[in-house]
């Protein structure tokens, strides 16, 4: 509040937008927001937006997206109020909207998704944003309040992604793009492209466009790791003492290169001035093609007498020195491979009071898993750790780790698993002017989807493993083994392995001709078993109506409306039915259907206290479905032969709910120009149903089995506040008024049971605060822009303590550094000089105290060069 009311201090002198500059609700925002030359011309449009909707909701468009090197949409994401990120190798990957993962995601206002997520565990409901080129997309929405309207399936939100439409623009345009890339850890430089070119025509019954847009990014990247091994509590160390004792270390050295291809094809043809047809494509492919070298050292046995410290005032080990430690080293290959395509068609027909929209959809999802490589293992004499440094210190002593005669092959790994999904789509909507004097808009509309998700032919696991007593040594495949090619956190200052014998592994991509090297006949597997195979269909039907209203001369106005789906599911799995005495052990299939049906309410108002001053206040219920893999009817029975009282099983669970939340949102935005503007909102959330596994004993064949399954338990309440403010300082003279700033905070406060744990938890990767700084200048020729994104610790996972329990595990506050620098030469040609991670960030994270750490992770710095053609 300190800092809205400094902000509105700062900003007195500004003019509030005249009511030209307004966008009427009743109407989708038109592409030509869009369509924008400029930071900001880009921020004016956002401004727009989120003045002119109900809902709470903040955007990023165009210019504004590419201004800053962001390589995919999560990068743009990040700097949103109200939204963290998860980084991986150097780019943004997770997303949440108030610590929530569970939210919706459109394309074009179509339901899309990615067919396998691995931070889910399995086939998610979300869309991997980190598949999709930020060239790709003119324009983000996020919603944080729900309205009729909107498809289902977010508790914490909605992210609404629009590409270009060749309306969009007045006529011709072609725009080209070429940027090189370089890491400096990986010491490559790729190249990315993007090319765009629309047209509109006139024809003989009205006026046709067609727009083709390419984006291909290709970028070479490094992550080192550094891992501590999870403490054990251990009375051996020192006399008398327990001591939390961490006695292994490992050491990854990731690279790679990352692909990503976005192509988007659009259609458009309006015989009249009332109605509109449309064909549009969207396809994205995104490769991570990935090398690691890893070394693990294993102590725990006997140690040197007096090498034994404690970092101060605690019981955990700081520094120990291991005798005979055993190490092991696993090269491999980890490549994924996403893609998504969409196709639709559809008319929009708008009559003086009557609009119309139907639109017929299909969007096809692939993601897979690919894992090679060899394993060695071998044993050094002396191995001494110390974690007082911030990279904890690794000494080996008296081996050798480059001689591969010192190492012997323990197997050659092989995984391989696919994930897939499809979803047909129909959608009608209208609006109807009732010309009323409060009820001013009736909106409605109808949805029919269905959607198959399957894991077929499921996780194949076939690693080969040597006997320990026909283990190869290294030198019998000289010309498989090399020194670990590069080396390890560099400008580090203390002591690491570093280099150590590793695998080549470019030949273990082809895992069939891999193993005829090493003289492997036993046939790679093309399916998993049976019984942990699955395949889920899933109808959902819904409708929906709401209102809009104004209340005749008082600047109140708002919708209200209710939507109801029903959803039907069948799913087909099988069962593994133990031996009896007469019967053998077999596996049956299964199959089961399910439905269930839901009424969600909403409810967005906003009032003008005072010109550009607006209160807003938002009430909604939402729903989140289970993910496929947790719905999965599989069921695996272990029975004990010995006691059958310990007799076990896993299985998905097909009765879970969805996860429900019930949202208030309340807002205060003050808008003094078309680019200046500051708000704070404050939001609660109640969710109940939240999924976790948990077992519990059921009977099957008259015998009791204790079952893991996934379960609705956890309820979680979630409130806080976000300020934002956002300025270009036009009043101040000469050059100075180039400069502009962007600053938002958010505080979230969460807390759900946590029965490991005991007691009350913040929800996982949340971050009860975090910023963004955003500084920029801006003359007709000359942009730049410094961007800085903070958040606090936040709640990792868990792990297991032998002789303790379980206790939590946290990443340590970090802040991310990104710039770029452009000169425009003239209407024509510019050209920018980015960087991203410019202060290489640390990630680090601890178990449960800071004396006990957990890993250590670094990334590229990455710098390009980027030009843009405008023809």
């Amino acid at each position: 509040m300190a800092l809205f009311a400094l902000g509105a201090t700062i900003l007195a002198a500004q003019t509030a937008p005249t009511s030209s500059s307004v966008v009427n609700d009743d109407e989708p925002v038109e592409l030509q927001t869009f369509v924008v030359s400029g930071v900001r011309a880009s921020l004016a449009s956002a401004q727009e937006i989120k003045r002119e909707k109900f809902e709470i909701v903040d955007s990023i468009v165009a210019d504004d997206i590419n201004k800053l090197p962001d390589y995919n949409v999560t990068d743009a994401l990040q700097r949103i109020t109200g939204i963290q990120i998860l980084r991986d190798r150097g780019e943004g990957s997770r997303v949440t909207i108030r610590g929530l993962s569970q939210m919706e995601n459109t394309l074009n206002g179509r339901e899309v998704f990615t067919a396998g997520l691995g931070y889910t565990g399995g086939p998610s409901r979300q869309v991997d944003f980190a598949d999709i080129p930020s060239e790709m997309v003119a324009g983000i929405n996020v919603y944080k309040s729900a309205s009729a309207d909107h498809i289902e399936g977010g508790i914490g939100g909605l992210i609404e992604m629009i590409t270009r439409r060749p309306f969009d623009f007045e006529g011709f345009e072609a725009i080209g793009s070429v940027r090189l890339v370089n890491g400096d850890l990986v010491d490559e430089t790729k190249p990315q492209y993007s090319a765009l070119v629309s047209n509109r025509f006139k024809v003989g019954a009205g006026e046709v466009g067609a727009l083709v847009n390419v984006t291909f990014q290709e970028r070479a990247w490094r992550e080192d790791q550094k891992g501590t091994g999870t403490p054990a509590a251990r009375t051996d160390i020192i006399p008398g003492q327990t001591v939390n004792v961490q006695s292994s270390t490992t050491e990854n050295t990731v690279f790679g290169t990352r692909e990503r291809t976005g192509v988007t094809g659009v259609l458009q043809w309006r015989p009249s001035d009332q109605l509109e047809f449309y064909a549009e494509g969207n396809y994205t492919k995104f490769d991570t093609l990935q090398d690691t070298n890893q070394i693990n050292v294993n102590g725990g046995g006997s140690f040197e007498s007096g090498s034994a410290v404690l970092a101060p005032g605690t019981n955990d080990l700081q520094r120990i020195t291991w005798n005979n430690a055993s190490v092991s080293v696993l090269s491999f290959a980890r490549d994924t491979h996403d893609w998504t395509k969409q196709f639709a068609v559809g008319s929009i027909w708008r009559g003086d009071k009557l609009m119309l929209k139907a639109d017929l959809s299909y969007t096809d999802s692939y993601n897979d898993l690919y894992f090679a490589g060899p394993f060695f293992a071998s044993s050094v004499a002396k191995f001494t750790y110390d974690t007082s440094t911030e990279v904890p210190t690794t000494i080996i002593g008296g081996t050798d780790l480059t001689d591969p005669n010192n190492f012997a092959y323990t197997g050659i790994a092989y995984r391989f698993r696919p994930y897939y999904g499809d979803l047909k789509a129909a959608a009608v909507d209208g609006s109807y002017n009732l010309n009323g004097q409060f009820f001013y808009s009736l909106n409605f509309g109808a949805r029919w989807a269905v959607r198959n998700a399957t894991n077929k032919p499921g996780l194949i696991f076939a690693d080969y493993n040597y006997a320990a007593d026909a283990r190869p040594l290294a030198t019998a495949y000289p010309n498989l083994v090399e020194t670990n090619p590069f080396g390890f956190f560099p400008g580090n200052s203390t002591p690491t392995i570093g280099n150590y014998m590793s695998g080549v592994i470019d030949q273990a991509r082809d895992i069939a001709a891999y193993r005829d090297l090493f003289g492997i006949t036993t046939p790679v597997p093309t399916s998993a078993s049976p019984q942990s195979l699955w395949d889920i269909d899933e109808t959902t039907t819904s409708v929906y109506l709401m209102t809009k209203f104004k209340a005749g001369n008082l600047p109140f106005s708002g919708n209200f409306g209710v939507r109801a789906i029903r959803t039907d599911e069948a799913l087909t799995g099988a069962q593994r039915i133990a031996a009896t005495s007469t019967t053998p052990e077999r596996i049956d299939p299964l199959s089961l259907d399910t439905n269930y049906n839901n009424v969600l309410p909403s409810l967005n108002t906003r009032y003008e206290i005072t010109d550009g001053l607006f209160l807003k206040f938002s009430a909604s219920k939402t729903l989140t479905r289970p993910d496929f893999n947790q719905l999965s009817p599989s069921l695996t029975l272990v029975p004990n032969p010995v006691n059958p009282e310990n007799n076990s099983g896993s299985a998905g669970n097909p009765s879970l709910d969805p996860i429900k939340a019930t949202n208030y949102d309340l807002a205060l935005e003050k808008y003094f120009s078309p680019t200046t503007y500051i708000y704070v909102t404050a939001f609660y959330k109640d969710v109940t149903g939240f999924i976790v596994s948990s077992a519990a004993t059921e009977t099957y064949d008259g015998q009791p089995y204790l079952i893991t399954r996934p379960r609705n338990a956890d309820p979680a309440k979630i409130k806080g506040f976000e300020v934002g403010y956002t300025q270009f300082f036009d009043e101040l003279p000469g050059l100075f008024s180039g400069l502009g700033m962007q600053a938002n905070y958010t505080y979230i406060d969460s807390e759900t049971p946590n029965a490991t744990l005991g007691g009350n938890t913040p929800l996982p990767n949340l971050s009860k605060n975090s910023y963004n700084l955003i500084g920029m200048y801006e003359t007709k020729k000359f942009s730049a822009r410094l961007a800085y994104n903070w958040r606090d610790k936040f709640l990792s996972g868990q792990a297991d303590i032998a002789n303790v329990g379980r206790i939590p595990f946290y990443t340590k506050a970090y802040g991310w550094l990104d710039a770029s620098v452009s000169y425009r030469f003239n209407d024509h040609l510019s050209v920018s000089l980015e960087g991203t991670n410019l202060l290489q960030t640390k990630r680090i994270s601890y178990y449960g105290s800071e004396t006990l750490p957990q890993n250590v992770y670094i990334n590229d710095r990455q710098v390009s060069v980027y030009a843009t053609y405008r023809f």
